[in-house]
């Protein structure tokens, strides 16, 4: 793991820390999905839904008509979905080497491997302040059931599926980002690397963020090129474009390298830059992973 994968990681553990110390006794063997933050919100009634407006809404935890800012139930959750969470980044990254391992074609390896990078990037906003949302039509019946608000028939009438939120006064914000949920996830991840890594003047963090900043370099474009647009890819012409991207993935200081030795200066839909943020987020996200759980089980010791 690099540097800038280990400051993300130690501000994960950070803050994971804290949804410990809010959350209270947890065990992480039963962990399922009705301790989602989702399922929180859809059925608990100390959460609380008010719509903010067409495409807004917010949910904060109540005790005794007041908000409790990161409430135990609330924290719970959070720490739930990103434990979870961690568990699929792994398997992935397992079925990734597994791939490469038997010598799969260059574009089903390419397509895994973004999917372990764009997973990572879910987990790190949930923790990061840019908390993914996604919900199905039983979600959106089981909201319009519980949530108040004067934009209430608005915010339904649109059917609004992907919603990002944040933190604020105590409560978590969700605004709709359309029907995009990789391109936001991306441009999560770009907003926790400013954040994070910004301000460390490293060469190495400026790369990752000048990749991202710039549209024709963005992984979830080269994984649709190579998955919907290029078919002649999962043939010879792909094996010959993805060389070097074979040689990263599975090489952590293989993949940190060749973002030093090109400088962020590469060509458009370069497989390489997913091999990249593969091996960057995965391996941040996994060992923060496994510190929460350390800590968690620490507490439920005490």
């Amino acid at each position: 793991m690099n540097r800038c994968s280990q400051v993300l990681a130690d501000k994960c553990t950070t803050t994971l820390a804290g949804f410990i110390r809010s959350s209270g006794a947890i065990k992480i063997d039963h962990l399922t999905f009705n301790g989602s933050l989702k399922y929180l919100m859809l059925c608990d009634p100390s959460i609380s839904v008010v719509i903010t407006g067409a495409s807004s809404f917010e949910i904060y935890e109540s005790s005794l008509g007041m908000i409790v800012p990161n409430g135990p139930a609330i924290s719970q959750a959070r720490l739930s979905d990103f434990l979870l969470g961690v568990t699929r980044v792994r398997k992935q990254y397992e079925d990734v080497l597994r791939l490469k391992a038997c010598g799969a074609s260059a574009a089903w390896l390419l397509v895994s491997t973004y999917y372990c990078a764009y997973f990572a990037c879910v987990e790190l906003g949930k923790i990061m302040n840019r908390i993914p949302m996604s919900l199905e039509d039983s979600d959106l019946y089981s909201l319009a059931c519980k949530a108040v608000g004067t934009d209430h028939a608005a915010f339904f009438a649109a059917k609004h599926t992907n919603f990002v939120g944040s933190e604020h006064a105590g409560k978590l914000i969700f605004r709709s980002i359309g029907t995009k949920p990789h391109q936001a996830a991306w441009e999560n991840a770009l907003y926790v690397l400013r954040q994070v890594l910004g301000g460390k003047g490293w060469t190495d963090a400026n790369y990752y963020i000048d990749l991202l900043e710039n549209a024709e370099l963005s992984p979830s474009r080269i994984r649709n090129t190579w998955n919907y647009r290029r078919p002649d890819y999962f043939g010879n012409s792909g094996e010959r474009q993805a060389s070097e991207f074979k040689k990263l993935v599975g090489n952590s200081p293989g993949a940190t390298e060749w973002l030093k030795r090109t400088k962020g200066l590469v060509a458009p839909l370069d497989p390489c830059i997913v091999a990249v943020f593969c091996e960057a987020l995965a391996s941040a996200i996994s060992d923060a992973g496994h510190r929460a759980g350390e800590l968690v089980r620490q507490a439920g010791d005490k």
